[in-house]
């Protein structure tokens, strides 16, 4: 039976055992974030498919949203006792209570308690040790990976070495060194690795980061610039170079047009807000704007550049449709609000949202797994900037002849290029597309060798 911090129903991993003629080994998966509202889930859900062939997966841990799913709210050493968690998940969960949350939390850190999540992966592990006993939730996550045979780390694209270091990456990295301690194999797969473009090199991550890898089994990174990164700064780590999980669903989007609806409302998630209907006609063609990985810092001020933007394509007589891919993204409601476009929401079907951008005559986009799923169609991308080196590489990974990332605070002379540089890609049409689909099918050939790769190495 799964273990109780699954999200989802596991595969038994019987068929894994037929078809590979052997008992599979039992697999903890981290950073599973399959339940995540963003589009990136997609990649999650493929690398989990792929891995599912060939392994026993006993069980997950979320990576990004671990904290609110897994492991109660993170601190240890607190007054309040931890049947009370629950109730301090709430708050978190809600905007509103959050600032009651954080007050809390500041009275608990004046009495001791602390973030078990600390910047030392070992201090990180000895934390979950010690107090396992009085908190379930760690509890549970080092039953997990005691029962497994192997540990597998997802790092998609959390691995970028910020200062402070992200709570995502440092996570990571101790869900790693735990399964070392406790003699399990180890893979560290599907990961990017980068400095940070705007805080500069963490030394204390990546040191930790090169300690940690060092110990895998097994260690592939997502592009081109992360190899040469860890190659670079961690020469003693061994890695391979695996594109994107999310480029194995080629296949399902190799003609997106035959996955849309004939009426666009039918896309539209709960809750439905009354102005999107009758806005959405995927039988024509259309153009799809969506976010960026900065969001988050900047999503506000960002209104009025993406309004010019939207305005700008209108004006061209292009059918404008914008995607909130993540949460920071929901910006675009208010510009889709302003221009009257229609605006596909991050709630959507994964498959359905994926079709979308495959389907659609272009995307510009800061957002690294939307551009993927509109490659899988043939869609060109205009892309914007984003988090460290994501969209720059993933150019390299499409082998895109002229690699350009646009600013998001856009000029008057960068708006004039990206329309300029839109209208040849729409120019070039279907023999465009075709190009861009069989990068993307080489692509998906090679994703699918994830796997095979672990059981070699580990």
């Amino acid at each position: 039976m799964p273990n109780h911090l699954d999200l989802v129903p596991h595969c038994t991993g019987e068929t894994a055992a037929r078809c590979n003629n052997q008992i599979p080994m039992k697999v903890v998966l981290v950073g599973d974030n399959r339940m995540s509202p963003n589009w990136g889930r997609g990649a999650d859900l493929a690398l989990y498919q792929m891995l599912s062939e060939r392994f026993e997966i006993i069980g997950t841990i979320p990576g990004s949203y671990f904290l609110l799913h897994c492991a109660g709210f993170g601190y240890i050493r607190t007054f309040t006792p931890a049947r009370y968690n629950r109730i301090l998940l709430d708050m978190i969960c809600h905007r509103e209570k959050k600032k009651i949350f954080n007050w809390y939390a500041s009275l608990e850190e004046l009495f001791g308690a602390k973030d078990f999540i600390a910047e030392d992966p070992q201090e990180s592990v000895d934390n979950l040790i010690c107090y396992r006993h009085r908190y379930p939730q760690l509890a549970a996550i080092y039953n997990l990976i005691s029962d497994a045979d192997l540990v597998i780390v997802n790092g998609n694209g959390d691995m970028v070495l910020t200062t402070p270091p992200r709570r995502e990456a440092l996570f990571l990295l101790a869900m790693s060194h735990l399964g070392t301690i406790l003699g399990k194999r180890v893979a560290f797969i599907n990961s990017m690795l980068s400095d940070c473009p705007e805080t500069g090199r963490n030394q204390r991550t990546l040191e930790a980061t090169r300690r940690v890898l060092s110990a895998c089994q097994a260690v592939s990174l997502r592009d081109p610039s992360s190899l040469a990164y860890a190659a670079k700064e961690m020469p003693d780590v061994k890695c391979g170079y695996i594109p994107d999980s999310l480029f194995s669903w080629y296949p399902l989007f190799e003609n997106p047009e035959l996955n849309l609806p004939a009426n666009g409302d039918f896309s539209l998630p709960f809750p439905e807000r009354s102005q999107d209907f009758g806005k959405l006609d995927f039988s024509k063609p259309y153009v799809c704007i969506g976010g960026s990985g900065l969001a988050a810092k900047c999503g506000e001020n960002l209104v009025q550049y993406f309004t010019q933007l939207v305005i700008r394509y209108k004006e061209l007589g292009y059918v404008v449709y914008l995607t909130v891919n993540d949460g920071p993204d929901s910006f675009l409601e208010k510009v889709a609000d302003l221009t009257g476009v229609g605006i596909i929401h991050k709630g959507t079907s994964i498959l359905l949202a994926g079709a979308i951008l495959a389907n659609a005559r272009l995307f510009i986009s800061g957002r690294y797994h939307p551009s993927i799923f509109a490659s899988l169609g043939g869609t060109p991308c205009i892309f914007l900037d984003s988090q460290a080196h994501k969209m720059t590489s993933l150019q390299q990974v499409m082998e895109y002849g002229q690699q350009r990332q646009f600013p998001l605070f856009f000029s008057r002379q960068d708006l004039e290029e990206i329309t300029s540089l839109s209208m040849e890609y729409i120019r070039q049409g279907e023999s465009l597309r075709s190009n861009i689909r069989s990068v993307a099918s080489r692509r998906c050939f090679e994703a699918r060798n994830i796997a095979q790769f672990i059981q070699d190495r580990a």
